[in-house]
């Protein structure tokens, strides 16, 4: 027998559950139960039923005949269960066994849905992480750099010279170079005019002082 019983934390609540008997029987009759439809011997046995005796009970659970009774009837009148007997065998049958029992296919299909619900996590994740990348590396350096104030066509110009000093645009790369800028007395257009011409990817304010022209100034390479 395989499969899976589930029970709630309430069960504690349970009026028997101070019985050990009671709570033993009950749980042996949850696993007995059909979790399908089946049939048995041309009988349909549906789910949250099960076929047996009372002395086949008796003896998987180690509960007396006349303590089997007895509990059986309680369950019974607190309708945790219905039983009809014949003379050849017991059906009994577990009240509510949907709360006891989920659905193997209903099981699945949830997991399958919790997978692709995280799959589709990971690619949306990994997407944004990968715009993110490309804003920064590109569109974030070029808008930061005109509303400092640069001209648009020197930011341009600069880009193409970092592209093929293969400089990174980055945040860090942005912040370093306003950092020299602001430390040289220059103008901002005049150094990044400077940076062009000089083929120069970075900046270091002592590299251009004050009114120095681009034929007399040290060009870094």
């Amino acid at each position: 027998m395989s499969g899976w019983i589930k029970i709630h934390r309430k069960f504690l609540d349970w009026e028997w559950f101070n019985k050990s008997e009671a709570v033993h029987l009950f749980i042996y009759l949850l696993l007995k139960a059909n979790h399908k439809d089946a049939s048995w011997q041309g009988m349909e046995v549906k789910r949250g039923e099960f076929i047996s005796s009372l002395g086949k009970i008796s003896s998987d659970t180690g509960i007396s005949l006349q303590t089997l009774r007895t509990l059986l009837k309680k369950l019974e009148n607190t309708n945790e269960i219905e039983v009809k007997s014949t003379n050849k065998f017991t059906i009994i049958t577990i009240c509510k066994y949907d709360s006891y029992q989920d659905e193997t296919e209903d099981t699945n299909k949830q997991l399958t849905n919790n997978q692709q619900t995280t799959n589709k996590q990971l690619t949306t994740n990994k997407n944004d992480k990968n715009n993110k990348n490309e804003k920064n590396n590109t569109f974030n350096f070029y808008d930061s750099m005109v509303s400092f104030g640069f001209e648009e066509q020197l930011v341009k110009d600069w880009i193409q010279v970092r592209k093929v000093k293969k400089a990174t645009n980055t945040e860090t790369a942005f912040n370093g170079f306003i950092r020299e800028v602001n430390k040289n007395e220059n103008s901002p257009n005049f150094i990044l005019k400077n940076c062009v011409e000089r083929n120069w990817s970075g900046f270091k304010s002592e590299w251009l002082p004050k009114e120095v022209t681009i034929e007399n100034s040290f060009c870094w390479r």
